[in-house]
């Protein structure tokens, strides 16, 4: 199955919205979509989830990838709108803890723009 990434700024926030699948075929470019974002300075991310399907170890990997240089740069990386079945993926692998997750994108937005 086909990614298809969309990216949207909003207040100094780059919102990367995953459809479809990650997984080891399509990793690559959740990699790339990540990284040209860092790279532009933005780091403040969120993943918005809810037209995300499944997300593999690999997919995780890019997110682990990523967090301790967009932290170091006073940013980080929140993750919204997942669906039941993929949040369990995030619970299982322990990264309830590592990341905030927002229901929904306005909470996640309403928090880096409190912070």
């Amino acid at each position: 199955m086909e990614l298809e990434i969309e990216k949207e700024e909003r207040e100094n926030i780059l919102i990367i919205r995953p459809k479809g699948r990650v997984d080891p075929l399509t990793v690559e470019n959740f990699d790339s979509s990540i990284k040209e974002g860092i790279g532009e300075g933005k780091f403040r991310i969120i993943i918005d989830c809810s037209e995300l399907l499944y997300i593999s170890s690999a997919g995780l990997g890019v997110l682990i990838g990523y967090i301790e240089e967009v932290r170091e740069n006073r940013g980080d990386i929140i993750i919204c709108c997942t669906s039941p079945k993929v949040h369990e993926i995030f619970d299982l692998l322990g990264f309830t803890k590592i990341y905030k997750f927002f229901p929904e994108l306005k909470g996640a937005v309403a928090f880096f723009s409190n912070g």
